[in-house]
């Protein structure tokens, strides 16, 4: 089985790993995060990430 996880990074430290089921779940998460961040480009997002600062989808196998 696959799940996507969302892992939120702040300064360089993880800051909050979320496990979701669908793709779809995990870009409304992320899109949220956008939103919330006040990041409406992809400079934007760039210079944020620069500080170390990011939201990163990854699809995973999910393991017993």
């Amino acid at each position: 089985m696959k799940v996507f996880v969302a892992v939120e990074t702040f300064q360089g430290v993880v800051h909050n790993a979320t496990a979701y089921m669908t793709e779809e779940s995990a870009r409304r998460a992320e899109k949220a995060w956008l939103k919330n961040m006040g990041i409406k480009s992809q400079d934007a997002r760039e210079c944020k990430s620069d500080d170390g600062t990011s939201f990163s989808v990854m699809e995973c196998d999910l393991k017993p």
